[in-house]
């Protein structure tokens, strides 16, 4: 019984061990990481819109509980609209963008 114990924990050691192995035989991909980018670049913020520093997050934290979301915010580049997006704003509201 102790005999089959110890197998038992040498084949799943193995196993986790070989397990980046095992999925690439099986043909199947890992998920690899992503990175998050938290920079933006200077080239990448819209004519007038400007990236909170982290500094002025600082301060804003200081008072304002939110901060922490509109440090994101301002680094996030504006999301055009598309045209289904304007047709249906047209459909729905009678308005031209």
């Amino acid at each position: 019984m102790k005999t089959l114990l110890l197998l038992l924990l040498v084949a799943l050691c193995g196993i986790a061990w070989r397990s980046p192995d095992i999925m690439d035989a099986l043909g199947r991909a890992r998920p690899q990481p992503q990175a998050v980018q938290l920079v933006v670049p200077p080239g990448g913020q819209a004519a007038g819109q400007k990236a909170m520093s982290l500094h002025e997050y600082a301060e804003l934290a200081r008072t304002d509980p939110d901060a922490y979301r509109k440090l994101l915010d301002s680094m996030r580049a504006p999301e055009e609209r598309s045209e289904a997006d304007k047709l249906m704003n047209f459909l729905a509201r009678g308005k031209h963008e």
